[in-house]
Formats: C-alpha cells, sequence, structure tokens
C-alpha cells in the first residue's frame, strides 16, 4: 500500500468518524440530523466503542474516591453491557423490519449519540448525586437515562427505517424495558473502587502504633479474656458469642460487635459468655487481635468450657471481604493474614464445637457456606457469592445488613433463622432505594440445628431475658423514637 493510499484511507476513516461523533451529538440533543451521514464501518463501530468504554473508564475513576484500585473484572461487566445492547438494538431492528446496512446504521448512531449521553448522565450522578441518594433523586436519574436513550432510538427507528411511530415506539420500548432488566440481571461490578487497605496503611490512625508492644501484649489479654469466660450450666443449653471484627481502619466493624456482645448478653443470656476479638486503632488494650491465631485459641477455650454435645456457639464475624472470598483481617502495621472459609472450618473442627450459628457480614460471603456446612450449622451471610454488601466506610456507624439483622429484625423477632427473612427483605428493598444491585442474603439451616435452637429459645432464662429486654425496647419506644432504641 502506498505512502498516499495509506494518508488517503486515514483521512477518510477520520472523516467517517467526524461525521459520527457529530450525527451523535445531534441525535443525543435533538438537533436536525440527516441520517445518510452516518458512515457504517467495521472500523468505526469498534472506534465508537472504544471511545464510549474510554468514557466510562474515565468518568468511573473520577467518581472514586482515592486511593484507587483498578477492578479487571469491571470491562467483563462493561463487555456483558455492551453485547446485552447490541442484542436489544437487533431485536429492535427486527421488530421494524430493518436489513443488514440499515442495522449497522442504528448501531452506529446508539453508540454515537451514547458518548455525550454517557458523558452528561455520569457528570450528574457526579454532582448531583452523591454516595446515597434518596429514592425518589435515584428513580428520576434512572428514568431520565432511560427516556433518553428511547427518544435516541426512536428517531433513528423512523429515520433510518423509515418505521411507522407506532411500530417504532414499540421497539424503542422493548429495548429501553430489556436495558432496565439488563441491570437487575447482569451483577453490577465497578472499574475503579476505594482501595481501603492501602488507606488504611498510609493515614494516621495506625501512626505511632508499637507493633512489637501490641504482639507481646496478646497472650496476656488473651489470657485475660479468657479468664472471664464462664462455665456451661449442666442440663441448660447455652450459648457462647464469639465476635470477630476484622478490619481495624473502619470503626464500623467494631461498632457491630460493641453492639451484638450487648445486645446478647442482655437478650440471649449470653452474659460472661461472649468475646470480643477486634483489629481497630482505639481497642488495641481492650480487645486480644482478630487474627487466625486468638480466633483459634478462642475456640479452643469456648469449647473446653461449654459442653459442646449441649451447648451452641455464635459466631459473628464482620469486615470486607474480596471475590475470591477471603474475610479481610487488616491492622494495618501488624500484617494480619487474611481468612478463608477453610481455614475457620479447620479451626472449628479443632475446637470440636459442634452446634454452630455462624454469621458473616462481609462482600461476597456467600462464599463461605458451602465449606462451612455441617448438619448442626445453621450460616448467615450478608451476601451472595458473588455479590457485594453495602454499609462498611470510614463514614458509616453500621452496615446495612448489620442494622438489617441486629438492629431491626432481632429487635422484633428473637429467632435467628425468623429474623434473617426479616432481614433479607429489608436489607434488599434499602438497596433498590438507594441504587444498588441487591446483595442477596444467604443462609443455610444444617438438618438438626433448628430444633437444637426451638430448645435454646424454650428455655426459661432466655425467655425471661427475652422478655425483659422486650419491655425495655418497649419503654424506650414510648419516650422517644425507633431509631433512638436501637
Amino acid at each position: 500500500m502506498s505512502k498516499l493510499t495509506s494518508e488517503r484511507l486515514q483521512r477518510r476513516w477520520l472523516d467517517d468518524l467526524g461525521c459520527n461523533l457529530s450525527s451523535g451529538l445531534r441525535l443525543a440533543f435533538w438537533m436536525r440530523l440527516n441520517v445518510s451521514r452516518l458512515r457504517v464501518s467495521l472500523g468505526q463501530l469498534i472506534t465508537l466503542a472504544l471511545l464510549l468504554f474510554a468514557v466510562d473508564f474515565i468518568t468511573a475513576y473520577a467518581q472514586v474516591e482515592p486511593p484507587r484500585a483498578f477492578n479487571l473484572y469491571g470491562i467483563d461487566y462493561l463487555a456483558a453491557i455492551y453485547l446485552f445492547d447490541l442484542l436489544l438494538i437487533l431485536l429492535g431492528a427486527r421488530l421494524v423490519g430493518a436489513d443488514t446496512h440499515q442495522f449497522g446504521k442504528l448501531v452506529t448512531g446508539m453508540l454515537g449519540a451514547s458518548l455525550p449521553v454517557t458523558l452528561v448522565m455520569q457528570c450528574v450522578a457526579w454532582l448531583m448525586l452523591g454516595d446515597y441518594p434518596s429514592p425518589l433523586i435515584a428513580w428520576g436519574y434512572l428514568a431520565l437515562a432511560l427516556a433518553w436513550n428511547l427518544l435516541i432510538l426512536l428517531r433513528l427507528l423512523r429515520g433510518i427505517v423509515g418505521a411507522r411511530s407506532g411500530r417504532a415506539f414499540a421497539a424503542a420500548l422493548v429495548y429501553t424495558l430489556g436495558s432496565l432488566a439488563g441491570l437487575w440481571l447482569i451483577p453490577r461490578i465497578e472499574l475503579w473502587y476505594t482501595d481501603y487497605r492501602s488507606e488504611g496503611v498510609e493515614q494516621s490512625p495506625f501512626r505511632g502504633l508499637n507493633v512489637e508492644d501490641i504482639y507481646y501484649a496478646q497472650p496476656a489479654l488473651m489470657h485475660q479474656r479468657l479468664a472471664e469466660l464462664r462455665e456451661q450450666r449442666p442440663g441448660v443449653v447455652d450459648l457462647y458469642l464469639l465476635a470477630f471484627a476484622g478490619y481495624g481502619p473502619e470503626n464500623v466493624f467494631l461498632n457491630e460487635v460493641e453492639y451484638v456482645q450487648e445486645q446478647f448478653d442482655n437478650r440471649y443470656d449470653t452474659g460472661g459468655r461472649s468475646l470480643i476479638l477486634a483489629n481497630n486503632v482505639d481497642a488495641v488494650h481492650r480487645y486480644p487481635l482478630a487474627n487466625r491465631h486468638n480466633l483459634s485459641n478462642a475456640l479452643g477455650a469456648i469449647a473446653d468450657r461449654m459442653d459442646t454435645n449441649e451447648d451452641i456457639l455464635f459466631l459473628f464475624m464482620t469486615s470486607h471481604g474480596s471475590s475470591d472470598h477471603r474475610f479481610s483481617v487488616e491492622m494495618g502495621p501488624l500484617q494480619l493474614d487474611d481468612l478463608t472459609a477453610p481455614e475457620l472450618r479447620a479451626a472449628l473442627d479443632d475446637a470440636g464445637i459442634r452446634w454452630r450459628v455462624i454469621l458473616v457480614s462481609s462482600c461476597y460471603s456467600g462464599g463461605f457456606i458451602e465449606p462451612l456446612k455441617t448438619p448442626e450449622t445453621l450460616i448467615i451471610t450478608a451476601a451472595s457469592a458473588d455479590r457485594t454488601s453495602f454499609g462498611c466506610g470510614s463514614q458509616s456507624d453500621f452496615t446495612y445488613f448489620g442494622t438489617a439483622f441486629f438492629k431491626q429484625a432481632l429487635m422484633e423477632e428473637p429467632r435467628f433463622i425468623e429474623a434473617f427473612e426479616r432481614a433479607r427483605g429489608w436489607v434488599t428493598e434499602r438497596e433498590v432505594q438507594d441504587g444498588f444491585t441487591p446483595s442477596e442474603p444467604q443462609r443455610f439451616v444444617g438438618a438438626r440445628i433448628s430444633d437444637k435452637l426451638d430448645a435454646y429459645y424454650a428455655d426459661p432464662r432466655v425467655q425471661q431475658a427475652l422478655i425483659n429486654a422486650d419491655e425495655e425496647y418497649r419503654a424506650c419506644l414510648a419516650q422517644s423514637d425507633t431509631l433512638a432504641c436501637r
């Protein structure tokens, strides 16, 4: 190929791209458009798709707080969304009888218009929505985006195919409803996220920590806390609580384990039979570290004090989680190891604890269910194996699931399995209102654990503790609002 021919091809490619970009701009903002200016070729389609990806990439980066980390799986999500939209455009084209060339023009036009639409909508989201928009604003934003794309496709169907208004509107509506369905069918994965681990190491809360002193203090602190655990009561189904806050840079996890300990001591008769392991700069002298070694020691000590054939362990674990199902255990310069489900299962089995209620509150926590299953185990997770949960972060007091399960459901329904069903509905409703992909909390009920829990609930001491706590709750409600009593 001669140099002159190559230059002509490049110039033609740039001219075609300019036509497509200007046509997309006219489409998006309802300006006069000659559809014959749309230039269809494989090269143009690839270029427009790459430009759209670049817009998504840059705007996603701008909306995430530093320190940022790139999520490769976000590309898979965008590719799935692009392909799904392409199939919807094909369906709309078939509904109005478009031929292959007309379909190519439809795709080119939608790609060209998507560039300014995406830029505008992402800027609106960044400037107006914030992290937690009201449900009305969130739904209004979604409706605006869908309506805008519907009008663009409607204009293309009439201008390119010459479809009648009614038929074109029906095809555009099918595309719009399909796009809405795609938002729920395809789990959302962000391209960028805030790297909390990096942020936690670099920021000031961990500065000044004496790593050596903290490590050497662990044996004495563990001995002190374990010595406070009471022995089991013969003939009584005792409940032992072990609460594990894994992620030190954020107070939300410490808030949860401290709340749950107080709640269980008051409502479930675990006073003297509850223990906290926590990673938090403000709690290094109150609680042993939440790490694998202390967890194993705590489980062993609890097993020594309980009747393993009679008593029940409630293990509550709260932290961040990863898509490869690792439970985050982080305390800045202490360099702790994350925890996996097989490691947790081994620690429980080694301790010899038979009856187990395990609640794991973290992103992707559903991945813990399969390795932890036994007939004597109830497992509750804040999310499914492929979904994130919500409500963590340095500005949060409680996670979404922690609020729904402990602060809402258990206040009205003291039985764990039944409370989970209420909490799951509340969490899903809140996530939908806030515009998040539902986390889909999960549970597994072993064949024997349900009857065991019923025997525990029937104990007169537990019944009386629940009655007393309920009376205090109702008395508080009579003098204050619901939130103040949780």
